[in-house]
């Protein structure tokens, strides 16, 4: 049998590019190439990798994108997240011209829980040839926002919580000095709402549920999402998925991460019990579990939920009874 030269060598990709019209298939092909090009790693390669990050975003559908990172670049949304913040906030390239500063410390600085005045600040002293550190940012930041600060994450089993009688939960991660904050249902001010047919799969973007409840149709690790919400006294993180939702430790006071196949309804109801009082908000990243939604507003919390999943947010919404409207 003759030997294969290198050039016949077929390299195949598990992402299937014959789903995509041919326009769709030429702007994401062609983007695919140039990030591989800018992989360097440099801050303006960061920016341009994060606009062609947002163009392959527009041009495919919803759960596409993932599927595309992870076969062409072995990603999660969190990677590519944190190109596309650099692309983002820096509305131009030139801005990040011969500047002085750790990827890290780029990625850090452009995160939408950064304050701007602290953006602003070290992106000034990177273009005065000041090298700018992770390190020194973050301190910085934690010196800024000090009830905003990261706390470690705590391992608990439920041999500690004796309430619970359900497997194990993964992680428990509590956050204090944060003041309750409502449901931000003023986003929805000046907004076009239009009626939902529960037995209708769901549009991308934002829904509410009996006046009260906002629930997000797509991916809850973007901008999107998680800059929108307010501060919440709970969140349940339940998931089968690679965990890319950093931003809950910041924006909820307990934190519990745990597997999809564990939730039952008095599992959820004795974490909301325990972590949050009534008419407080809780987060539901994920809605792996159609009750819910359901199970927190019959306990009279507020909820912010999504998922990017348009079916698991129908059942879940269906599930609760209640109106819900699209926010255009």
């Amino acid at each position: 049998m003759a030997k294969k030269n290198h050039s016949d060598l077929v390299v195949t990709t598990h992402f299937d590019y014959q789903v995509l019209t041919p326009t769709q298939r030429t702007i994401v092909q062609q983007r695919t190439g140039e990030i591989r090009e800018r992989l360097q790693r440099s801050a303006q390669d960061i920016w341009e990798i994060g606009q062609r990050l947002v163009d392959v975003r527009s041009a495919l559908k919803h759960g596409q994108f993932e599927t595309w990172l992870k076969a062409e670049f072995g990603w999660s949304r969190r990677t590519a997240y944190n190109f596309i913040n650099v692309y983002e906030t820096f509305q131009e390239r030139a801005n990040l011209a011969q500047i002085d500063i750790a990827t890290s410390a780029l990625y850090l600085l452009a995160a939408p829980s950064t304050p701007q005045e602290v953006r602003e600040q070290y992106l000034q002293q990177a273009k005065a040839g000041k090298k700018v550190t992770h390190k020194d940012l973050r301190k910085t930041i934690e010196q800024e926002r000090p009830a905003k600060m990261l706390p470690e994450t705590v391992e608990v089993s439920l041999t500690a919580v004796e309430t619970l009688k359900k497997p194990e939960i993964l992680t428990v991660i509590p956050r204090s000095g944060a003041a309750d904050v409502a449901v931000a249902v003023d986003v929805i001010a000046e907004s076009v709402l239009a009626s939902v047919n529960p037995t209708a799969a769901l549009q991308p973007g934002w829904h509410l549920l009996d006046q009260q409840h906002l629930i997000f149709c797509g991916d809850t690790a973007s901008p999107d999402f998680y800059t929108l919400i307010p501060e919440a006294a709970f969140a349940l993180a339940a998931t089968g998925d690679d965990w890319d939702h950093d931003w809950l430790v910041e924006a909820a006071k307990t934190v519990t991460i745990l597997p999809e196949a564990t939730l039952q309804n008095s599992l959820i109801e004795q974490l909301i019990t325990l972590f949050s009082q009534r008419q407080e908000t809780v987060i539901f990243p994920w809605l792996p579990h159609e009750n819910l939604i359901a199970i927190a507003h019959r306990m009279g919390r507020k909820v912010v939920a999504g998922d990017l999943s348009p079916e698991r947010c129908r059942r879940a919404m269906q599930a609760t009874g209640l109106q819900a409207v699209k926010i255009e």
